[in-house]
C-alpha cells in the first residue's frame, strides 16, 4: 500500500466524491478527522455520492444534521433514492424502463419500517404478493432473519416480478452495534442468484457517477473518489473512469 500525503491529493483533484456510511461517519457518529478534511477541501468541489434510499432532503435532516455534520461543505448530495426521483421524472430515452416499471405503482416493498419520502414523492403504492407489479428493495432491518426473506424472495420469483434495488450495498459497518450489517444489496444478489431480473440504481453503476457529475465540467483525471467499499465505490469509480 502506497502512503499519499493530503497536500498530494489537494493538488492533483479538483473534486472529492464521498461516500457517506463508512467514510464520514458510521451511523452513530462522524470520524473525528471529518470538520478538519472537509474545512481544507473548501476549496474544491465535494460531493456526497451515496447508495443510501433516502432522498437529498432526507440525507440532510435524518443524517447528516443529527450527526453534526455540516451538508454546506457539499455542492452535491447525490443519493440512490435521489436518482430514483429523478427517474420517475425523466424523460431520458435510457431511463424509460426503469420509470415504465414505476408507473405501475403497486409494488411488494421490501423496507426497513421508516417512511420513506422517495417512495411517496414517486407516488408508489405498498401491495400484498398477489397485486405487485414489480418489487421496490429499499432496505431492510438490520437483524432480520435471512431466511425469511429468503422465502418472501422465492415466492416473488413464482410471479416473475422484476426488482428494482435502490441499494445495492450488501453490509455496512454499524457504528450503534460495532459490527457489519445486512444491506439490501444483499436481498437483491440472491434473487438474482435463483433467476429474479434486478435492476439497481447506485454505485457501482456508472449513471449515478454520470448525474452526480451533471453540468460539472471536470477533467476525469481531476476526480477523485474515497470510498470504503470496494464493490461499489471502487468499482464503480473505476468504472467511471475516475
Amino acid at each position: 500500500m502506497k502512503i499519499i500525503k493530503f497536500k498530494y491529493l489537494l493538488n492533483k483533484f479538483d473534486c472529492f466524491l464521498f461516500d457517506q456510511w463508512g467514510v464520514i461517519h458510521d451511523g452513530k457518529k462522524k470520524f473525528t478527522f471529518v470538520d478538519k478534511t472537509l474545512q481544507k477541501l473548501q476549496s474544491k468541489c465535494c460531493i456526497i455520492v451515496s447508495n443510501t434510499s433516502q432522498n437529498q432532503a432526507e440525507a440532510k435532516t435524518d443524517t447528516l444534521k443529527k450527526l453534526n455534520i455540516n451538508h454546506l461543505y457539499f455542492k452535491k448530495i447525490i443519493t440512490s433514492g435521489e436518482y430514483l426521483e429523478y427517474i420517475a421524472n425523466s424523460n431520458e430515452k435510457k431511463l424509460l424502463k426503469i420509470k415504465k416499471f414505476l408507473k405501475l405503482k403497486n409494488c411488494y416493498l421490501i423496507s426497513n419500517g421508516n417512511k420513506n419520502k422517495v417512495f411517496k414523492n414517486i407516488g408508489l403504492k405498498s401491495v400484498n404478493i398477489k397485486s405487485a407489479k414489480f418489487i421496490m428493495a429499499m432496505s431492510v432491518k438490520p437483524f432480520e432473519n435471512f431466511n425469511k426473506y429468503k422465502k418472501i424472495l422465492n415466492q416473488l420469483l413464482k410471479k416473475k416480478l422484476i426488482m428494482i434495488c435502490s441499494n445495492p450495498d450488501k453490509f455496512v459497518f454499524d457504528g450503534k452495534v460495532r459490527k457489519f450489517v445486512l444491506q439490501v444489496g444483499t436481498l437483491a444478489e440472491y434473487y438474482k442468484k435463483i433467476g429474479g431480473k434486478v435492476i439497481y440504481i447506485g454505485k457501482p453503476y456508472k449513471e449515478i457517477f454520470s448525474y452526480a457529475l451533471k453540468d460539472l465540467k471536470f477533467d476525469k483525471k481531476k476526480i477523485l473518489m474515497i470510498g470504503d467499499n470496494t464493490q461499489t465505490d471502487i468499482a464503480g469509480a473505476k468504472k467511471f473512469g475516475i
